[in-house]
């Protein structure tokens, strides 16, 4: 590549000191994601250990007529089998969607360390 001239650098230098910046931006907001994550798995599974051990004998005894009141604040009740069993698939697409993109970030980051070592013994003369 040839040396580029003085505009061409400073112009270059200026547009990733920007990606830089814009980085630097997203970070805080990235890592209250995780926190959030964390929080939400939380949730989850106080709502999945309610499912698997009281979901069913409640259920059961507001069939058989216990007069609890279900009315919310405009979500689905919780006794409804679907709104749980719909929030642990969701939960379980999203973590999924994130574990992916993880790994594709991850597997560039891998892509071109193991092109840096190829490359390396490449040019490494042959032994012998």
């Amino acid at each position: 590549m040839p040396s580029p001239d003085l505009q061409q650098a400073q112009r270059r230098i200026d547009e990733i000191q920007s990606l830089y910046r814009q980085w630097l931006r997203l970070l805080p907001a990235l890592q209250a994601a995780q926190r959030q994550w964390r929080q939400a798995s939380g949730l989850m599974r106080q709502l999945e250990d309610f499912y698997e051990q009281e979901y069913g004998p409640l259920n059961q005894a507001i069939s058989a007529g216990l007069p609890v009141d279900l009315r919310t604040e405009g979500e689905y009740s919780v006794m409804s089998e679907d709104a749980l069993y719909d929030a642990f698939g969701e939960r379980q697409n999203l973590a999924w969607a994130w574990m992916r993109l993880a790994m594709k970030d991850l597997d560039r980051w891998g892509e071109s360390e193991e092109q840096d070592a190829q490359d390396a013994q490449d040019a490494a003369p042959p032994e012998g």
